[in-house]
C-alpha cells in the first residue's frame, strides 16, 4: 500500500474573499476520485483529517465541509467530532426516512452544522428535505444549473440560510450571486481543488477488528489498553486524533493506558467503526512498516535502558516511555511540531519535559535513545555515565533492534 495518502481541498470564500472554510474530496491513493461506498468515502476522509493529517495542518480556525452518507447519520462517530470545525454536507441521493430526520435534528441540538449540497429546486427533493429545513445552516447551490433570472424565486424555500454559490468560474457569476446576498463561494475562479499528499501510517485491520470485538464484547478497559499496545500504528491514530479533536482534558495522564481509560469504551468503538468504514486498515503482512519498527526500537531502547537503571516504579515509567516514544514519532510521521503537540493534548508534566527539554530522569532515557539512534555514540556515552553505564551494557540492547530491523 502506498506510503502516501491523497486528499483533495478547495477553499470556500466569505464575500470579502477571505478563506471561511474548506471542502474536502476523497481521493483514491492514484489519486482519482472514484468510489463505489459513499459511507467508506467519507470515513476515509474523516480518518485523514483527523487520524492522519490533522487538522491543524488541514483546516487550521476554517471549517471543514465534508459529505456525510445517510447511514453515517444512524451512527455515533459525529458526536466524536469536534462540532466547531466540521459542516457535514447532504447529498440530495439521500432518502430522509424518520430516523435521518432525528439524528438531524439531535446533532443540530448538539451544536452541529448541516448543509444542503446540489440544491435541486424539483418537488421530489423539497418535499424530501422539507422537515429537516429547520435544523441546516447552508444551502450550496449549483451555479451552472440555475438561471440567474429565476435565482430569487428558487433560493425563497433557503432563505433563512446561508447560502453557498459554488462552481463560480467567472467574475460575472460571483458578482450576480453576491448581489442576491450570498455568503460564501467555491470554484474555479478562486481556485481549484489542491491535492494534499501526506505520510500516512495504516493500522493492520485485523487489529482494529480485534479491538473492536474486544470493546463490544465488554472487554475490561485494562486488557484493551494491553491489546492496543500491540498496534503502534493505531496508537499513534489515536494520539493524532486527540491532537486534532481537543475533546479530552488529558493534563492529568502519563500513559498510553490513562489515556484510553479517560476516552472510555464507547468513543473508542466508535473511532474505531470510522476506521473500519474507511477501510484504511492494511491487509495481513509478513513485515512491519518501517515507522512502525521506528517506534517500537526507541520503546525497545527505552525499556532497556530502564531495566538497566532498574529504578523504583519502573512499570510506570515503561507506561510513560512508551507515550514519551509514540508522541516523539508523531512530529516526524504527521508533520506537528512537538510543542504544538504538547500544548494540544496537555499532557503530564512528566511527559513534556521529557520531549521538549529531555529534562527528568525519563528525558535523559531518551536523550539517550535518540542518540544511539543516530549513532553519535559519544554523546550517548556522556549520557549514559550519570546512570554509572557504558556503551558495553547497551550491547545486548541495541543487538535486539538489529534483530528486529532485519
Amino acid at each position: 500500500m502506498s506510503q502516501q495518502l491523497q486528499l483533495a481541498r478547495q477553499p470556500i470564500l466569505d464575500n470579502e474573499k477571505h478563506i471561511f472554510g474548506y471542502e474536502f474530496f476523497y481521493r483514491n491513493d492514484d489519486g482519482s476520485n472514484d468510489f463505489d461506498d459513499p459511507r467508506s468515502a467519507t470515513s476515509s476522509v474523516l480518518v485523514n483529517l483527523l487520524n492522519q493529517i490533522g487538522l491543524q495542518n488541514s483546516v487550521g480556525s476554517s471549517r471543514a465541509f465534508v459529505n456525510i452518507s445517510g447511514d453515517l447519520l444512524l451512527t455515533d462517530i459525529i458526536p466524536t467530532l469536534p462540532k466547531e470545525h466540521f459542516v457535514f454536507e447532504l447529498s440530495e441521493k439521500i432518502i430522509m426516512t424518520q430516523r435521518e430526520r432525528e439524528s438531524i435534528k439531535e446533532f443540530h441540538g448538539m451544536g452541529y452544522e448541516f448543509a444542503l449540497d446540489n440544491v435541486s429546486f424539483s418537488e421530489i427533493y423539497l418535499e424530501n428535505f422539507k422537515r429537516v429545513l429547520p435544523y441546516i445552516t447552508y444551502a450550496k447551490f449549483d451555479t451552472t444549473a440555475i438561471d440567474i433570472e429565476q435565482l430569487p424565486e428558487k433560493i425563497e424555500p433557503y432563505k433563512d440560510m446561508k447560502l453557498i454559490a459554488q462552481k463560480v468560474e467567472i467574475p460575472e457569476v460571483y458578482e450576480a450571486y453576491k448581489a442576491h446576498n450570498f455568503s460564501y463561494f467555491q470554484g474555479y475562479f478562486f481556485a481549484k481543488p489542491h491535492m494534499i499528499q501526506h505520510n500516512r501510517l495504516d493500522p493492520k485491520h485485523l487489529g482494529v477488528i480485534r479491538l473492536f470485538n474486544m470493546l463490544q464484547s465488554d472487554t475490561p478497559i485494562a486488557q484493551v489498553s494491553n491489546e492496543f499496545e500491540k498496534h503502534n500504528e493505531l496508537s499513534m491514530q489515536l494520539l493524532q486524533y486527540l491532537n486534532s479533536t481537543s475533546l479530552f482534558n488529558l493534563s492529568e495522564t502519563s500513559s498510553l493506558r490513562e489515556i484510553i481509560e479517560l476516552v472510555g469504551k464507547h468513543k473508542l468503538l466508535q473511532w474505531l467503526l470510522m476506521i473500519i468504514y474507511s477501510k484504511s486498515g492494511k491487509d495481513i503482512q509478513t513485515t512491519k512498516s518501517p515507522l512502525s519498527l521506528m517506534v517500537q526500537n526507541r520503546i525497545d531502547i527505552m525499556y532497556g535502558i530502564l531495566e538497566l537503571v532498574n529504578p523504583y516504579d519502573i512499570e510506570k515509567l515503561k507506561d510513560q516511555a512508551r507515550l514519551i516514544s509514540l508522541l516523539s514519532l508523531l512530529e516526524s510521521v504527521f508533520n506537528v511540531p512537538m510543542a504544538t503537540i504538547i500544548q494540544s493534548l496537555d499532557v503530564d508534566s512528566v511527559i513534556e519535559e521529557a520531549l521538549l527539554s529531555k529534562s527528568g530522569k525519563l528525558g535523559r532515557v531518551y536523550a539517550i535513545t535518540l542518540s544511539l539512534e543516530s549513532n553519535d555514540y559519544s554523546t550517548a556515552q556522556v549520557l549514559l555515565r550519570s546512570y554509572q553505564l557504558t556503551m558495553d551494557d547497551m550491547k545486548e540492547i541495541l543487538n535486539k533492534t538489529l534483530e528486529m530491523k532485519e
